[in-house]
């Protein structure tokens, strides 16, 4: 009887680190997956759309965000609407924004361009919620980028007034 008092204490210890084991081993499992994705969705984002030409696609990126500034601006919804109608606008154009590192890395110029229109999209999507101040100097400045670059296509600006 004291034998067998001692073989279950033995055995109730021996499951209780089982138990704890097979819960350690989930929790670092899960920990782990969600690391993963969280590291290559910051580092390795993925390149959904690949752009064939530097000048066509900052132009075509350009264009985007006036599109949906003005689509933000007819939602008649809540803050939140207009800001979702703004994103939504933005595709196909900026789908390929991550390929225009690449293929815009020769120029100087297209480089400091994306820069601009990179600034200029998340300030517009900042001023879909508020009332941004500092707008106007960054369209201008998009504005003298894109006439230094586009200059001699002869193509109408898309750049905001």
């Amino acid at each position: 009887m004291v034998a067998d008092k001692a073989n279950l204490g033995r055995v109730r210890r021996t499951g209780r680190r089982v138990g704890i084991a097979v819960y350690a081993l989930i929790v670092v499992a899960v920990t782990a997956i969600w690391t993963g994705e969280i590291l290559f969705a910051v580092f390795a984002p993925p390149v959904v759309a690949v752009a064939a030409d530097c000048h066509a696609g900052t132009r075509r990126l350009l264009m985007a965000v006036r599109r949906a500034r003005m689509a933000a601006a007819t939602e008649t919804g809540d803050e939140r609407a207009a800001l979702a109608r703004f994103r939504a606008v933005l595709e196909p154009e900026w789908s390929t924004r991550t390929s225009l590192n690449a293929i815009c890395q020769p120029d100087p110029k297209a480089q400091a361009a994306l820069t601009e229109i990179d600034a200029l999209r998340y300030a517009e999507e900042h001023a879909v919620r508020y009332e941004a101040v500092g707008l106007a100097p960054q369209r201008r400045r998009v504005q003298a980028l894109y006439e230094t670059l586009f200059e001699s296509d002869g193509l109408p600006s898309p750049a905001l007034p």
